[in-house]
């Protein structure tokens, strides 16, 4: 079996058994215990942009807009009471996409908030949660808003302790460099490639 292909195994098993140790706390500490599923969503687009760990602030600020997004939207709702429902979910929430998929690639793309699907994801979650209370049992608890910003950012930390330790670990047992995620150096992940040779200069005339 290839290093790849064994380092690939060792990632699965570990990330099996971090993720559901470190949920642990958030299920212990905290009255959200029913929505810890939630705590993988970031552990998810992380590794589905293929980003480098630095980018977690980014992730976690961009999904912060994504959430006052959410929270814009809901007060816009709010202030007209007359208006249907479906009315202001269908062109309220296609507003609301216009707007993320616009501003925050024109004027944030450079910045930290210009992760746009973890925008998204705020939006996303935003409108689920406040629609929540009709299809949960009576007294089950809802999280508000902070309390989606609190879920998120510590599925971020989830992230960032999950790449360090498996790269620890797996770069011991198989003697070599692994990879979680890209690096700036290598855009790759797990195990670097062999660098490409460079081709030499043409001499001049």
């Amino acid at each position: 079996m290839s290093l790849q292909n064994k380092g690939i195994l060792i990632q699965a098993g570990l990330g099996a058994v971090l993720v559901t140790v470190l949920m642990i706390p958030f299920q212990s500490l905290t009255p959200l215990a029913l929505y810890s599923p939630m705590l993988i969503l970031p552990v998810m687009l992380f590794f589905t942009l293929q980003a480098p760990p630095r980018a977690l602030l980014g992730m976690f600020l961009s999904f912060v807009g994504g959430v006052a997004w959410g929270a814009a939207f809901l007060a816009v709702q709010s202030a007209l009471p007359g208006v249907p429902l479906e009315l202001v979910m269908g062109i309220g929430v296609a507003c609301v996409i216009f707007l993320v998929l616009a501003v925050h690639p024109l004027v944030f793309g450079r910045t930290p908030l210009g992760m746009v699907p973890a925008v998204l994801l705020g939006v996303v979650e935003t409108l689920l949660v406040t629609n929540l209370s009709v299809l949960l049992p009576d007294g089950a608890p809802v999280p508000n808003l902070p309390w989606l910003v609190v879920i998120f950012g510590y599925g971020c930390v989830m992230t960032l302790i999950l790449v360090l330790v498996q790269d620890k670990i797996i770069g011991a047992l198989l003697g070599a460099q692994w990879r979680s995620a890209p690096t700036d150096e290598a855009p790759s992940s797990q195990i670097p490639p062999t660098p490409p040779v460079r081709p030499s200069p043409r001499p001049t005339a």
